[in-house]
């Protein structure tokens, strides 16, 4: 398969670029060793990206301290430097706190200092004026570092890292997720050599829209920009591209940008991929998972980790039978030493000793990784049943069943409202689960039932207040104004179209699940479930496939339909798709010159899709966050069908999320 980008360069760039600044900032004094001074989550980011040792060598920093409005007490450190390098991100709090540092602690006596400020944010102008304001332009030289997100967590995910996915500022109404994602999907366009050409969009949900408005605009912005050299390189790309059919089929890239809102089920449903379970139970970030009691930190995707690769995707009762399978592998091959009676194959084993030690170095790490899961899911329970492999390899505690079943009940419809309700009630008093996981039930219920009756929704609220007190009393209150839940009062004697209130929002947009679960198949029932081979893209949840895979798959194919077909192969995209129970704008653009029109009148041959050395491209984007369960879904629905297994996929989002950051979005607008 033909890579048409390699992530790898995002973090590439990200760092040239606060080199060239550094360079620029000597450039101007005679320092040679700089004082720098981090926001502490940015230091996070920087150190995902590169080494201290490394970043010390590019930038001539000689000691880093971390940025503490309250507590800055390094005033012993001034004199040594005679360089004092700051850098924040552009939010007004960040950017008055560093202000006051500066005012109070530096700019008095810092005649002998020179005091720069690099701010990792690409609203030159408004942040210009926030600077102004504060008083501190003229005493300080100012950078922008605009490349410091997207991160490249895996090959194929990049992300913004925002908070809960950016999903606090989208509810109160803030396009700033959605201006840094269109930034970077016009960056990797740029760091592509332009090689990534947009040629399809799909979206779906207002702030897809918007989204997609923002980056037009700064594409066409960018073009006005670029030399005549560059300007003649985009339009001989093109006329490559579309020479005829076959040649356009060999370089497609679809861009296909979904609102969280299409599918809040999968987002409040318990992850059971093995990188899911991880960020459930014991936290991803920034795309590394740590496990303090045992000294350990993985960062997912690294280059050296054979493991990860074979296990990221598998529903986690499959990760233990292939850690002991491989472990025994690498046990033969050790063993091998053992009947080695010729020189040759000596110095063949040895020349080998490295990389078996390597692996087995992995294998111990996902081993321990694995167990800790194992025990967080746990969580104290007395009744356990162990499962040959790793010691226990599937969770199983009367808590994680209690919740898993409960969800499956939901989606199934099982319930009507009044135990439904008591079902929520029963679990929370049973198990005293933390507020989120109730928060999520009842998420899952309005959107399952078109809203929660009102009688049960007063009894909810009732518990929830005496449970958790006034923030979870209002946290719901919130979720009621933002429709991610809803109560609603049916009368019998009204048709319902009168009887129940619209149960969507922008927020929100299924309007009914039981439809578009039948249309789209999204709870496939199957007579023997084999999470060694899964027939469909439902074993990353609790047998349910999420939306967002769904419908990344109908655009290549409508196997997964129940009843007689159309295979005739033709232009992909949603249409004839019916998403009537789905609420939201849904647009797909064909994204061809006129001039080329003509060329994709007719149907498009079957045999194009598997031309040799394919460079061809999905990009999948979710406004809001996605899950590691659904790149997951997604990777296994493209992977098995002919005409996209060999597409490269690259997921960029707003940030990698979990259940409980739904409820944290909506906690973080009480």
């Amino acid at each position: 398969m033909g890579v048409l980008f390699d992530t790898r360069t995002v973090s590439q760039s990200a760092l040239e670029e606060l080199g060239a600044i550094f360079r620029q900032i000597s450039l101007l004094g005679t320092a040679s060793e700089h004082l720098f001074v981090v926001q502490k989550d940015l230091s996070r980011s920087i150190d995902f990206l590169t080494s201290f040792s490394n970043l010390k060598k590019l930038t001539k920093i000689s000691k880093v301290i971390w940025i503490d409005d309250a507590l800055f007490d390094h005033e012993h450190l001034l004199p040594l430097f005679p360089s004092i390098v700051f850098l924040c991100e552009g939010s007004m709090e960040m950017l008055d706190s560093v202000a006051g540092i500066l005012k109070r602690k530096i700019l008095p006596f810092s005649k002998t200092h020179q005091v720069s400020l690099i701010v990792a944010s690409r609203l030159v102008t408004a942040t210009e004026l926030v600077i102004e304001n504060l008083g501190i332009k003229g005493d300080v030289s100012v950078y922008f570092w605009p490349e410091l997100r997207p991160l490249a967590l895996e090959p194929d995910v990049l992300s913004l890292c925002l908070s809960q996915g950016g999903l606090g500022d989208l509810f109160a109404g803030s396009i700033a997720p959605l201006d840094q994602l269109a930034s970077a999907l016009l960056d990797l366009v740029i760091q592509s050599n332009y090689k990534i050409r947009l040629t399809n969009a799909f979206l779906k949900g207002e702030h897809s829209i918007k989204l997609w408005t923002i980056y037009q605009n700064k594409y066409q912005a960018h073009l006005t920009k670029v030399d005549a050299k560059t300007k003649k390189l985009i339009l001989d790309q093109d006329d490559t591209l579309f020479l005829d059919q076959h040649s356009f089929m060999n370089r497609n890239v679809d861009f296909v940008c979904l609102d969280r809102s299409v599918d809040l089920v999968s987002a409040v449903l318990t992850q059971l991929t093995y990188t899911g379970l991880c960020d459930e139970y014991l936290g991803v970030n920034l795309g590394s998972t740590t496990v303090p009691e045992e000294d350990l930190k993985i960062k997912f995707g690294d280059p050296d980790d054979e493991i990860y690769p074979v296990v990221r995707n598998l529903n986690f009762s499959m990760v233990g039978s292939v850690l002991n399978s491989k472990a025994r592998v690498l046990q033969a091959e050790y063993d091998k030493k053992n009947n080695l009676t010729d020189i040759e194959e000596m110095k063949k084993f040895v020349g080998e000793l490295n990389s078996l030690k390597e692996s087995q170095k992995w294998v111990q790490k996902h081993t321990v990784v694995a167990e800790n899961i194992l025990k967080a899911v746990r969580n104290g329970d007395v009744e356990t049943r162990v499962v040959p492999g790793l010691e226990a390899d599937t969770p199983s505690s009367n808590k994680f069943n209690a919740f898993l079943e409960l969800q499956q009940e939901i989606l199934s419809d099982n319930l009507d409202n009044k135990r439904n309700c008591a079902a929520i009630l029963q679990y929370m008093y049973e198990f005293e689960p933390p507020l989120s996981e109730v928060l999520r039930l009842i998420v899952l219920t309005s959107i399952v039932k078109k809203g929660i009756r009102e009688q049960e929704f007063e009894q909810l609220k009732t518990e929830v207040y005496n449970t958790y007190g006034l923030e979870g009393f209002k946290t719901l209150l919130n979720m009621r104004e933002l429709k991610l839940v809803y109560a609603r009062e049916s009368l019998s004697f009204l048709p319902s179209s009168m009887s129940e209130e619209a149960t969507t929002s922008a927020h929100q947009l299924i309007r009914d699940f039981g439809a578009i679960s039948t249309t789209l198949n999204l709870m496939p029932i199957s007579d023997h479930v084999d999470p060694e081979n899964p027939k469909d893209a439902d074993f990353g949840l609790a047998g349910y496939v999420p939306m967002v895979a769904r419908l990344v798959e109908a655009i290549y194919s409508r196997e997964f339909l129940a009843g007689p077909r159309d295979v005739r192969v033709r232009k992909h995209g949603w249409d004839n798709l019916d998403l009537s129970a789905l609420d939201g704008e849904l647009r797909q653009e064909f994204l061809i010159p006129e001039t080329k029109k003509p060329l994709f009148s007719s149907l498009i041959p079957s045999k194009s899709g598997r031309l040799a050395d394919r460079k061809d491209l999905v990009i999948v984007s979710v406004v809001g966050g996605m899950t590691y369960s659904e790149m997951s879904m997604v990777r296994f629905v493209l992977g098995k069908n002919s005409f996209t297994k060999d597409k490269q996929i690259i997921f960029l989002t707003t940030g990698i999320i979990k259940g409980d950051d739904i409820i944290e979005s909506v906690r973080y607008n009480c």
